[in-house]
């Protein structure tokens, strides 16, 4: 049983780790505000977290909102992670939507 434990706490280790990008600048998925319905999540450009509420699993918020990939210039960064920090997961969905949840927007 023990072994069984240990085995699944390395995958869901293993699991974390890959969401998570290796620099310093944070997650890259490029300038959002060019996507399908803009900063508003999609299933075809959220895929594999479409319907989670968990966000912070595959986004922790040491690497989300580090850098503007807007190309304006204009993202007020440390007004964004402070106000994530606060809300918590609740400040998700103001910004990206439902994620497919209607209840998130309650």
């Amino acid at each position: 049983m023990k072994k069984m434990k240990k085995i699944l706490i390395l995958i869901f280790f293993v699991a974390l780790v890959s969401c998570v990008g290796e620099d310093n600048e944070g997650q890259d998925f490029g300038n959002l505000f060019d996507s399908n319905e803009g900063l508003i999540l999609t299933e075809e450009d959220h895929p594999d977290g479409w319907m989670r509420e968990d966000c912070f699993a595959c986004h922790p918020l040491e690497v989300i909102h580090q850098v503007d990939r807007s190309g304006t210039g204009l993202l007020l960064l440390e007004e964004i992670q402070e106000f994530v920090l606060m809300e918590g997961l609740a400040s998700c969905p103001i910004c990206h939507g439902d994620n497919g949840i209607p209840e998130l927007l309650e």
